[in-house]
């Protein structure tokens, strides 16, 4: 039971992390880990034994908050996980999004 319990806790901080491009300490916190270096352990052990690419970097801040707005989160969910007004982390994205030539706002 326990391995079946680390391989999903494993797979949701793989696809976590490479979703949102996080730091592994916003991925702990937000899966449950108890530090960083668990969750990028469970994270790496998922990825080896599904042959997925490894290592998943961090992107920067605006790409972060840019995909996070365009996998369906809210600019309220987005300020808290940064802890910054929503101003602020639009105007981050909005800046990413015309330095990397993307659509802005971002769609969903």
């Amino acid at each position: 039971m326990d391995g079946l319990l680390m391989s999903a806790t494993g797979e949701q901080a793989y696809e976590h992390r490479k979703l949102y491009r996080c730091s592994w300490s916003q991925v702990a916190v937000n899966i449950g880990y108890c530090n960083s270096q668990c969750a990028r352990k469970a994270a790496r052990k998922y990825a080896d034994k599904k042959s997925l690419p490894w290592p998943l970097n961090k992107a920067s801040k605006g790409a972060g908050i840019y995909k996070a707005r365009q996998y369906g989160m809210t600019w309220m969910q987005i300020s808290r996980m940064y802890n910054q007004p929503i101003r602020s982390i639009q105007s981050c994205a909005y800046k990413w999004a015309k330095r990397a030539e993307c659509k802005w706002p971002p769609e969903k």
